[in-house]
């Protein structure tokens, strides 16, 4: 096996900690000299503490043009300095500077994970040419495409964004151990301290509080469904995210939880108890890779409603795991939720359907030995490569 330096970079830190962190150690334990590169945040003394090597450039995850070349001389600089074989990159911002950056220091190799394509089918058509033209730059400046979604790969073909050649499948996958023990202490425990019932018919949904997760539409489901459904409770589990433009502002979601239709939890690290005390869970979402929530949720035995887009469309079998409705139809979702509370016994079945489901496709082991198995291979190409050059010198 040929050894590679390789740097992960991802715009922000819990991008890292959350999304890569378990690539990284499987990438270290095959051998690989394995860096982190991101902007710097509240994870970075975590990362390292569990053996990562970061190195840290500030990137915004908005536009900011000033900042962004200034991020992206950053970025040419560590590369050229750290020599790196491999640059692979992930996330929107550190997906367009990452690739360009790794191109001017001279890297080798450039490769882009894909964690949801930026458009979505009901985009305007503007808006879609607009979305389309960073991931059309992205593709154009590495020399390997990685895609969670079998879906985006089959739709960066269709739209012209790379070949068949250039991309493959990586997928998403959790560890369904850690979510499938059912926990009834949790269950008891955390509908006590929320002030539900036990026979509650308990809505959650996990995300970071933006508009692109679908919160809105959540919130205007649960609006219709709150003055005749005492029994329906909703809670919300995730940060608020002010750097974004889409943020759901806070004094909306206070005016929510003041009314009591919404429970905010913010941000919680034990999930596996928190999906112990739903009865469903819930993402109408806009824009998805492989939704590691929804795989979550369905691990831990969860009937699933979510948007029907590219992505959960791969995680939830519409009328087998759960329910799939129309994006941003907050009518077709509350009547998806009502659905689902009026048919317990249906629901469990989902729920169990969906923990054989996730256990099966969605294992993080195969997404991993999947990982491996490209670097093995990009490996022996850079060799090869190698022995080319020196042949012919």
């Amino acid at each position: 096996m040929t050894a590679l330096k390789i740097a992960q970079v991802a715009t922000s830190d819990v991008s890292i900690q959350l999304l890569l962190l378990d690539h990284i150690q499987a990438l270290a334990a095959a051998g690989h000299q394995v860096t982190a590169v991101c902007a710097p945040g509240p994870w970075i003394e975590e990362l390292r503490t569990k053996g990562v090597a970061v190195e840290t450039v500030a990137m915004n995850r908005e536009a900011a043009p000033l900042a962004d070349l200034q991020a992206l001389r950053s970025l040419t600089k560590l590369f050229r300095k750290k020599r790196f074989d491999v640059v692979h990159t992930h996330t929107p911002k550190a997906g367009v500077l990452g690739p360009l950056a790794a191109r001017l220091a001279g890297v080798p190799v450039v490769v882009h994970t894909i964690h949801g394509l930026l458009f979505h089918d009901q985009m305007p058509p503007a808006a879609q040419c607009f979305f389309w033209l960073p991931e059309k730059f992205t593709a154009a400046l590495s020399h390997r495409l990685l895609s969670q979604s079998q879906e985006d790969i089959s739709m960066a073909v269709r739209r012209k964004i790379c070949d068949t050649a250039k991309i493959g499948y990586i997928g998403n996958g959790i560890d369904s151990a850690r979510f499938s023990a059912s926990n009834g202490a949790a269950r008891t425990g955390l509908r006590a301290q929320l002030g539900f019932a036990a026979d509650d018919f308990v809505v959650g949904s996990v995300g970071r509080l933006v508009a692109e997760k679908g919160f809105e539409d959540l919130f205007a489901a649960a609006e219709r469904l709150h003055p005749s459904h005492s029994a329906i409770r909703f809670v919300v589990i995730g940060p608020q995210d002010s750097a974004r433009r889409d943020a759901i502002s806070p004094a909306r979601l206070r005016q929510l939880g003041e009314r009591g239709i919404i429970h905010f939890a913010g941000w919680q690290d034990v999930m596996s108890d928190w999906y112990s005390m739903m009865d469903l869970f819930v993402l109408p979402s806009h824009r998805e890779g492989l939704p590691r929530a929804c795989m979550e949720a369905s691990a831990a035995g969860l009937p699933v409603i979510a948007s029907d887009i590219r992505g959960c469309r791969e995680v939830v079998r519409h009328e087998e795991t759960g329910l799939l409705v129309p994006m941003q139809d907050a009518s077709a979702l509350a009547a998806a939720i009502e659905t689902m509370m009026s048919d317990r016994l249906r629901a469990r079945q989902m729920g169990e359907n969906g923990r054989v489901y996730i256990r099966k496709e969605f294992s993080s082991a195969q997404v991993l030995a999947r990982l491996c198995a490209f670097y093995e291979q990009l490996g022996q190409e850079i060799a090869a490569k190698h022995r080319d050059r020196n042949f012919i010198a």
